[in-house]
């Protein structure tokens, strides 16, 4: 981008210098231009050497990529450096009268020559596939809380019959996860083992710790509910 700043710096000092010329040419006494401040001059002076400049040039910025790099169209940035190409040789032709401007228009052209011909050189950008969003992270799965299960024991022994309290239990299932200790405690409320088998299977996709479902035994009387409980903790959680 240097090139372009460079150029429309030329751009802007050439009707100031056909002025000043016209200026000049009307006056009888010739008057030395004065040379511009050192930093001035500096701002405007091409590549060492006073030539054409170009990547193997000392002193001359090296053309590799710089910054971050971008994706544009070549063609359509070619057509504008043409473009501008074409505006600094109407600016050399009205300043032909300065050799210090003129020849810092050739140093603009010369490095616009030079951005152009890297462009056309430069390779295809490498277009990716697009990867798909990582999946949303899972939702950290927590038991009851201890204030949740002592309302939710408090409910079922409300209920006078096992049917309405294990419809208690059965609505509270699915919005709660359970550690074996406090599936324990609800089997408790439950007067009959065969009831306490209806109620593990309403808890048995919800245990959170099934590497200590052979405490829940102790929960059991007879052998065959035993032998059921052992069923139910096998099963696979849909």
């Amino acid at each position: 981008m240097r090139a372009v700043l460079i150029a429309v710096a030329a751009l802007l000092a050439v009707p100031a210098l056909a002025q000043n010329n016209k200026s000049k040419a009307e006056d009888t006494t010739k008057v030395k231009m004065e040379a511009p401040p050192p930093a001035q001059a500096e701002s405007f002076r091409g590549p060492p050497g006073g030539g054409g400049g170009g990547p193997n040039t000392p002193g001359y910025p090296s053309p590799g990529p710089s910054g971050t790099p971008v994706v544009v169209d070549r063609e359509a940035l070619m057509r504008q450096l043409a473009g501008i190409n074409e505006k600094l040789a109407q600016a050399t032709g009205q300043a032909r009268k300065d050799k210090q401007l003129q020849r810092l228009l050739d140093d603009a052209r010369a490095e616009l020559k030079e951005v152009g011909r890297q462009v056309t050189n430069a390779p295809l950008a490498r277009m990716e596939p697009s990867r798909p969003p990582p999946p949303p992270p899972q939702p950290t799965v927590q038991p009851i809380t201890e204030g949740m299960l002592r309302s939710l024991v408090s409910a079922i022994r409300n209920e006078p019959f096992a049917d309405d309290q294990l419809a208690v239990l059965e609505q509270a299932v699915p919005t709660q996860y359970f550690l074996v200790a406090q599936a324990q405690q609800l089997l408790r409320v439950f007067s009959f083992s065969s009831d306490r088998v209806k109620a593990m299977r309403l808890l048995r996709p919800r245990l959170l710790d099934l590497e200590n479902g052979f405490k829940l035994y102790e929960s059991f009387d007879h052998s065959s509910d035993k032998d059921e409980l052992k069923r139910i903790l096998a099963a696979q959680t849909p």
